[in-house]
């Protein structure tokens, strides 16, 4: 209990209520969701067809990234937990990364109502 209160306090002070944050979590919602599909009927109930198209069309423009960009985005969100570029740093290719991605987010028809 006190663990978990201690990693929301701390998730709390660092993670600022952007549209960019907003839909980075939606996707790694999105992740987490597709890694544990249930394929015998059942449906979750964040299946809807709005939180798949973004989780989608998110995951289409990280992949498109260069790979520090896309190794940046994996290791800030928990996705992966290495980080394979020692010689360069982790905050200033997720700040890129954001940078590339936040225009395409903008325009996109699935994240573009996050942006307004």
């Amino acid at each position: 209990m006190m663990m978990q209160v201690a990693r929301k306090i701390k998730s709390d002070l660092f993670v600022e209520e952007t549209p960019f944050n907003v839909v980075m979590n939606i996707w790694v919602r999105w992740v987490n969701l597709k890694d544990s599909q249930n394929t015998d009927g059942d449906s979750n109930l964040q299946d809807t067809k709005d939180f798949m198209n973004a989780g989608e069309a998110v995951e289409a423009m990280i992949n498109n990234l260069p790979r520090i960009q896309w190794w940046a985005i994996r290791k800030c969100r928990g996705i992966s937990t290495v980080w394979i570029f020692p010689d360069h740093s982790l905050m200033d290719a997720m700040s890129q990364a954001e940078e590339i991605l936040t225009p395409k987010m903008k325009g996109h028809i699935a994240t573009r109502r996050y942006f307004n």
